[in-house]
């Protein structure tokens, strides 16, 4: 595994005291991708979870649907770049390049995301409930099972519970990184999420909650604030938004009637 953390020399303050020391800072490298030998894009990320990263960048960007969608998966950790072969996607150059806009929750509210977002998201179906106790627990799990976070404090992680029990599990410089490798390791393990709740470290933007959409898992927990555009779009596609979350306290934004006390 490679290493994902280097030392670094820092000058560090305490009250008005001075002192040089050794700090661990994590690493960040460029990731390019090649998708049929066409170079698709560049993702700056952490050294984990490499494949699963491009597998669930591949599947929220729409450029397969399904594990036999993937061919072959060669990957270079050297100069971090990453070939996939894989299932024709004659449209997909043209579709990552627009921008659609389109009336949100019927209020005149434009929302702007990708073309390939608006074909790809539609509101989700499921009566998932679960426990308000059952949501501080996936809180609890956050603060006290990451240690690359506690180390350098330089990385978001995540993670996917089901009834109570986690799952899945990433972390990553990027906040979307994060949500590309759960939704790459479910993709690869062929998981249906239309039950499962997903939490992560970060605040919730419309781009992140558009990700939790293409994953069709219904309850999002955060530990940072929501966006108004994030929760326009997440009362639209009935999703449940849960932001400011802590271990006994936390904010329920959208489709609140999934979490029972």
């Amino acid at each position: 595994m490679p290493n994902e953390t280097v030392t670094h020399s820092i000058l560090k303050a305490n009250g008005p005291l001075l002192e040089w020391v050794e700090d661990t800072v994590v690493r960040e490298v460029p990731l390019t991708i090649h998708y049929n030998r066409e170079e698709i894009a560049t993702l700056l990320c952490s050294l984990s979870q490499i494949e699963e990263l491009v597998l669930g960048f591949l599947f929220n960007e729409g450029f397969v649907r399904f594990p036999k969608d993937v061919y072959e998966i060669r990957h270079d950790p050297v100069d971090h770049l990453v070939w996939v072969e894989g299932k024709p996607c004659l449209l997909q150059k043209e579709l990552m390049s627009k921008r659609f806009v389109s009336a949100c929750c019927g209020k005149s509210r434009a929302s702007f995301c990708f073309a390939n977002d608006a074909l790809m998201v539609k509101p989700l179906t499921s009566n998932l409930s679960i426990p308000l106790q059952e949501a501080y627990n996936y809180v609890k799990f956050l603060a006290y099972h990451l240690p690359l976070f506690q180390t350098t404090g330089g990385v978001h992680s995540g993670g996917i519970g089901y009834q109570g029990k986690v799952l899945l599990t990433s972390y990553d410089i990027g906040r979307h990184n994060v949500f590309d490798k759960l939704g790459g390791s479910a993709f690869r393990q062929e998981l249906n999420l239309e039950d499962h709740v997903i939490f992560f470290s970060g605040r919730v933007s419309s781009e992140i909650l558009l990700k939790v959409a293409k994953m069709k898992v219904p309850i999002l927990i955060a530990r940072g604030a929501p966006t108004d555009l994030a929760l326009s779009q997440a009362t639209a596609l009935n999703i449940t938004v849960i932001g400011f979350a802590r271990e006994q306290r936390l904010n329920i934004y959208t489709c609140t009637d999934r979490i029972s006390l």
